[in-house]
């Protein structure tokens, strides 16, 4: 785990703690409140009054495997003049049964809530994102896209809950994510010197689950569908000879797309620390697979 990463949930702890004690120690009262019924989305029991705010910082590591190339198109930029080549439905199908397709992040961010009315609410989030992504993976060969800097993350969510019982709560959350990169690392096993490489992923999510409230702990499982979307663009440079002799580059650019859908699982703990702060970790599987923890605090 990277330091940053590891600092990040060192302050989550210390600062749950830090709370926690405050609020034991400026009165009984608030111990005697009703336990916080707060799922991973940040969502209690009875809803958070109409109007309030919240504040989430978090952390999140993703994987999603069996991306499948849906368009490709090579753009040669050569000594002789330019020409480009798409790739065909069989070409596309040829590279889907022969290579695999997978990308992994670890983001950490901070998400801004605010509900509109109790048990309806809008969120939204930006964070840094380190990411790994890899192609034309095979016994052969594979490329590995990597960050160099962090790369800017932004989402958005709706979600909704509705108490069922005095212990249960079903709740709905549909979210979107979009990252972009400038420029990042490329380990490319053909040899080829790489000039430039950017990425951009986009995804959609849609989580039904139901919680189960017993004192301050929220126990939490359920379901969700992703599309993924992601666009690899690099360049691959090649020294040659032209017709006079002089030693000229030839850059060709690869334009991929590919995307990805899958149905899931997931299950996850909410711990109530005091009135208006919580804690909660999530994990997911099989694809994507997920690990997520953060602290909400409301305003």
């Amino acid at each position: 785990m990277k330091k940053p990463t590891t600092l990040f949930f060192l302050a989550l702890i210390i600062f749950s703690f830090a709370l926690n004690g405050m609020s034991q120690t400026t009165g009984q009262g608030s111990q005697n409140l009703p336990a916080g019924r707060i799922p991973e989305n940040g969502i209690s029991h009875t809803g958070p009054k109409k109007g309030s705010f919240f504040i989430t910082p978090f952390y999140e590591f993703t994987s999603f495997k069996k991306l499948e190339l849906v368009a490709h198109i090579n753009n040669y930029k050569l000594w002789e003049g330019e020409t480009s080549y798409t790739y065909s439905n069989e070409d596309i199908t040829e590279y889907n049964n022969s290579f695999n397709t997978e990308y992994y992040n670890s983001m950490t961010g901070i998400k801004l809530g605010y509900q509109l009315t109790e048990g309806f609410g809008l969120s939204g989030y930006v964070g840094v994102n380190h990411f790994n992504f890899n192609s034309w993976m095979s016994d052969e060969s594979s490329q590995s896209h990597g960050s160099d800097y962090p790369a800017l993350t932004l989402g958005a969510a709706i979600d909704y809950q509705k108490a069922i019982t005095e212990t249960f709560t079903a709740f709905s959350l549909l979210s979107y994510n979009f990252c972009k990169t400038a420029t990042v690392d490329v380990d490319n096993n053909s040899g080829q010197d790489i000039t430039s490489s950017s990425f951009k992923s986009m995804y959609w999510e849609i989580n039904l689950a139901l919680a189960y409230h017993y004192k301050k702990l929220i126990p939490f499982a359920g379901a969700g569908f992703t599309q993924q979307f992601i666009n690899s663009v690099h360049e691959e440079k090649i020294a040659v000879t032209n017709d006079l002799g002089k030693d000229v580059f030839n850059l060709t650019e690869f334009d991929s797309n590919f995307k990805g859908s899958a149905i899931y699982g997931f299950a996850g703990l909410a711990y109530k620390v005091s009135k208006n702060l919580s804690v909660y970790g999530r994990c997911s599987f099989i694809n994507p697979g997920r690990a997520n923890a953060g602290i909400k605090i409301v305003l």
